[in-house]
């Protein structure tokens, strides 16, 4: 017989250690049904009181009792649907549409809703020999979770269909245009059925879905889901999951028995590398983690650490209150360009401690055992360190807000006494100098008052006032598109000498190469010039944070690492024709 669950509080500092158990994981997962099916519940609540007709043509009561009757006998499979990674996705899309003013949205609700009926469906088939269901084509196609997808029309189809399955394995859709049979759930051959795929790590480990089918997987804005993989493609990825599976069991297994409760399903972004490779999990959506194409096994297992640690983050956060509400977004989280609220600076921190143990482990490797390597693990050791500071002087943390990041803090503390090569740590303190730099210049507004007080007394060759002001945070959407990454952030971890001066990113400034290059005061003038024309552009004020104390001395920065907003501010307020360098030494 399975063992008791662990208690919350267990749960809350097993996983404080920045791995977590299983147990603690599934634990997590069985309180997610019942989120579930309380959301569940009230769509179907709200559909019966506003809008009737919608349930009745989705047919989602017929679904819902399908779903309850089969869990008398099947309780570990409707578990399953009910948890699936986009049933998440799936259930916040159709609350949102709900209690949302009618759009233009092209699919009908009724149509959306029926994706319970899929689930549904999915379930029977895979519990009981033979049937029959009605189901919604939705955009020409349905979507049987964890079996595959049929192609019924074309787009913009949205109606009936009677779905048919027997003992033999044989799925035959009916509808009003025409009629399928697809001989299995695993053929690969009719071309109107695409199977969802499974990979495996190893024999004896479970298998994880790729799911490149799914309509309602999450995808981020502006994100276009990317076509069907092929059979080649499909095999790579089947091969990358495998060989950094291995690598994390050889290297980094405390992270597996977590990952194994957790993790679901795969969701490509990209069939192919690209070089601007993304991952992301759904908070609604736990168990898929979405990622581009893997550039190697190394790649794809950092992945998995970091975007399971948010699925586990997630998991306790839908459960356990460890921290009180605040909507406001005002913290440096030095992995972000953009202020964050404390949701998002605790999330990244749970994250970024998979990421600095995966450099501190494997920076010694054969395949990275680089200066860079080095570089990132004393980068992200560093700057969890800005972030926990943050978190537990927030005063917003919950009691057991504060024993859950305190624990995670001292786990890492031992992390501080690991040797670095000197170049490393240079390299890290260079690129935190930057961003700070940046992101401050960025993303903060003095008080325009005091500004203007300051030009006044530079003007009058007064000395500045001791006073310090407070700041706003800027309007995310008032941002213009340059003002928005920080490209010499990244060249400054390639320690090679050679490689950052000839590399060049988009957006980055002529300033950049000279100061990569070793031409200080070349880059000096050349971040200047930028700042005649554009006297915010905090690109700019973070090279020159670096630039200034290799020629001048830190004296002259003093103001730069402390309040670089307040320089740039001031600057714009006197005029292009100022010498930067004086102001800076003025301000510092």
């Amino acid at each position: 017989m399975p063992g008791a669950a662990p208690e919350i509080d267990t749960i809350i500092m097993d996983l404080s250690s920045g791995y977590g158990s299983a147990e603690s994981v599934a634990a997590l997962t069985d309180g997610m049904l019942g989120v579930r099916m309380i959301l569940l519940r009230t769509l179907i609540d709200t559909l019966d009181a506003d809008a009737p007709e919608t349930a009745a043509t989705a047919g989602i009561h017929e679904a819902y009792r399908t779903l309850a009757d089969l869990q008398l006998t099947h309780q570990d499979t409707v578990a399953t649907m009910l948890c699936y990674p986009h049933t998440g996705p799936w259930l916040t899309h159709v609350l949102g549409r709900t209690t949302a003013e009618p759009g233009d949205c092209e699919v009908p609700l009724w149509a959306d809703c029926g994706y319970l009926g899929w689930l549904a469906a999915a379930a029977c088939i895979t519990c009981l020999p033979e049937g029959t269901m009605r189901l919604v084509i939705r955009n020409g196609v349905i979507m049987l979770p964890t079996l595959g997808l049929a192609q019924l029309t074309a787009e913009g189809y949205n109606g009936p269909c009677e779905l048919r399955w027997t003992a033999t394995g044989t799925l035959s859709f009916t509808w009003a245009e025409g009629s399928i049979d697809i001989d299995s759930p695993a053929d690969e051959s009719h071309p109107q059925w695409l199977p969802l795929r499974r990979i495996h790590a190893a024999d004896g480990e479970p298998h994880v879905w790729l799911d490149d089918l799914d309509p309602f997987r999450h995808l981020m804005p502006a994100q276009t889901p990317p076509p069907r993989l092929d059979a080649e493609q499909a095999r790579i990825w089947q091969r990358d999951f495998a060989d950094a599976w291995h690598l994390l069991r050889d290297n980094l297994r405390q992270y597996l028995p977590p990952m194994r409760s957790a993790l679901r399903s795969l969701a490509p972004l990209s069939a192919k590398p690209v070089v601007a490779s993304t991952s992301h999990t759904a908070s609604h959506g736990v168990g898929c983690v979405y990622t581009t194409a893997p550039a190697d096994r190394c790649q794809l297992a950092l992945t998995l650490i970091h975007e399971i640690q948010h699925t586990k983050f997630n998991l306790l956060t839908d459960q356990v209150q460890l921290f009180d509400a605040d909507p406001g977004c005002r913290f440096y989280a030095p992995w972000r360009d953009d202020p964050r609220p404390i949701f998002g600076l605790l999330h990244g921190i749970y994250a970024f401690f998979g990421v600095t143990d995966f450099w501190r482990v494997h920076r010694n490797s054969d395949c990275h055992g680089s200066q860079q390597a080095h570089t990132d693990f004393e980068l992200w050791r560093a700057q969890v360190a800005v972030a926990v500071g943050q978190a537990q002087t927030s005063g917003l943390l919950t009691a057991e807000g504060h024993r859950f990041i305190n624990a995670l803090a001292q786990a890492m503390l031992p992390w501080q006494n690991e040797p670095i090569p000197p170049e490393a740590v240079h390299a890290a303190a260079e690129a935190m100098t930057a961003h700070r730099t940046f992101w401050r210049v960025r993303n903060l507004e003095p008080d325009p008052a005091w500004i203007a007080d300051l030009a006044t007394r530079w003007a009058a060759n007064q000395p500045p006032s001791a006073e310090v002001a407070a700041v706003t945070h800027t309007d995310q959407r008032r941002i213009p598109n340059h003002h928005r990454q920080l490209p010499l952030a990244a060249l400054l971890k390639t320690t090679s000498t050679a490689a950052p001066a000839t590399r060049r990113l988009p957006g980055q400034l002529e300033g950049d190469r000279a100061y990569l290059a070793g031409y200080r005061s070349e880059a000096v003038a050349l971040y200047t010039r930028e700042l005649r024309t554009d006297p915010l552009r905090p690109q700019a004020w973070a090279g020159l944070a670096l630039a200034v104390p290799k020629i001048f001395g830190a004296d002259h920065t003093t103001i730069l690492s402390e309040r670089a907003e307040v320089a740039a501010r001031l600057y714009r307020a006197v005029g292009p024709e100022t010498d930067p360098l004086k102001l800076l030494r003025w301000l510092s």
